[in-house]
């Protein structure tokens, strides 16, 4: 009988021990959503030549019922360099539409910077460290 109970404290031992080496949490939290409607889209990024186009992790698309703070989290990342962009895709296409002059008609936002530029933000302006630590960022949308 008491190889079993061995062999279960040892699993949860190691199990234990593995999440720790899995990497960093960021949790984000999007704010300032200014309408119940569309999806959040919320990407996760670890390059300029990738920003924008193809996320290393991508959250589930949010469906917006109330205008409430969403929060959602990236599990695994390793340490390295990251950015974030979020959409608010109120006509549930998955893309960012933008005007006859390519000025965004949907809410979006990045992390680190508050304000959006003309153009498409830098990666390095929007990036921030991930070490070894958990993560909790806020994000607030903004409209262009």
């Amino acid at each position: 009988m008491r190889l079993p109970i061995f062999a279960a404290l040892l699993g949860s031992f190691f199990a234990s021990h593995s999440l720790a080496d899995d990497g960093a949490t960021i949790t984000v939290t999007v704010t300032n959503i200014p309408g119940a409607k569309g999806d959040l889209l919320i990407g996760l990024y670890n390059s300029a030549d990738t920003f924008t186009v193809t996320p290393l992790k991508e959250s589930p698309k949010v469906p917006l019922t109330s205008t409430d703070p969403v929060t959602v989290k990236f599990i695994g990342v390793e340490p390295g360099t990251y950015a974030i962009a979020v959409i608010q895709d109120l006509n549930q296409n998955g893309e960012l539409d933008k005007n006859f002059i390519g000025i965004p008609k949907e809410p979006l936002a990045f992390s680190i910077i508050t304000e959006i530029p003309r153009g498409k933000p830098d990666f390095e302006a929007c990036s921030f460290e991930v070490a070894a630590e958990d993560l909790e960022m806020e994000i607030p949308l903004t409209s262009k």
